[in-house]
C-alpha cells in the first residue's frame, strides 16, 4: 500500500520536513507517482526499523498520560505553595522572627505578607497576576528587612541576614524566571 507524506510521518511519528529528509539521505525508499512522493508501508520497518513501533508506544504514552489527566479524581499532584523556594525560606524565617520578636512585631506582619502574596501569586493563572503578586511579596519582604534593621539592640541583625543572604535572592529568582519564560529580557 502507498503512503503520502502525511500518512508516512504519523506512521513514523516524524514531521514531514524529517521524512524528506530521510527520502533525500536515502534512508528511505519512495518514488513519485503524479507529481507526488509515495512510500510503500511495507518499507517503512525494513528502511527504518523500530521506528513506526516506536512511534506507537509515544503515541500510547501520549493518549494514556492525556486519559489520566482527564480522568476525575486521578492522583495527580497538584501544584503547590510548598514548590516555591522562597515558601521554603520565608516560612522558618516567619516563624523564627515571630518566636525571637514576637507576632505583632512589624517584621513579622510583613513577611506574613510576603507568604501571602506568594501563595496568590502561586494560584494565579495570568502571567501579570503572577507576577504582580510575587513583586508585592518582595515589597513586603524588603518591609521587613527595614523593621528588623530597627529593631532595637540589633535583635533583628540575626534574622536580617537570612532574609536579606536568603530570601530575597529566592524571591529574585522567582521574577527572573518569570521575566525569562514570558520573553521579557530584565
Amino acid at each position: 500500500m502507498q503512503l503520502t507524506l502525511q500518512q508516512t510521518a504519523a506512521a513514523l511519528g516524524k514531521t514531514l520536513r524529517q521524512v524528506r529528509y530521510l527520502i533525500q539521505e536515502g534512508r528511505l525508499p519512495a518514488q513519485k507517482v503524479g507529481g507526488r512522493w509515495a512510500v510503500e508501508s511495507a518499507d517503512l520497518e525494513t528502511a527504518l526499523p523500530g521506528v513506526a513501533e516506536r512511534a506507537q508506544q509515544r503515541r500510547g504514552q501520549l493518549r494514556a498520560a492525556i486519559d489520566e489527566a482527564l480522568t476525575p479524581g486521578a492522583p495527580n499532584r497538584a501544584y503547590s505553595i510548598r514548590d516555591l523556594k522562597a515558601v521554603a525560606i520565608g516560612t522558618p524565617l516567619y516563624r523564627g522572627v515571630c518566636d525571637a520578636l514576637g507576632a505583632g512585631h512589624p517584621a513579622a506582619a510583613h513577611l506574613k505578607s510576603a507568604l501571602e502574596h506568594l501563595a496568590q501569586g502561586c494560584h494565579r493563572f495570568g502571567r501579570d497576576e503572577k507576577s504582580a503578586a510575587y513583586r508585592a511579596a518582595r515589597d513586603a519582604a524588603s518591609l521587613a528587612a527595614v523593621e528588623l534593621l530597627l529593631a532595637p539592640d540589633g535583635s533583628g541583625e540575626t534574622w536580617l541576614v537570612a532574609l536579606e543572604g536568603e530570601l530575597m535572592p529566592a524571591l529574585a529568582g522567582l521574577l527572573r524566571r518569570m521575566d525569562r519564560k514570558h520573553g521579557d529580557p530584565r
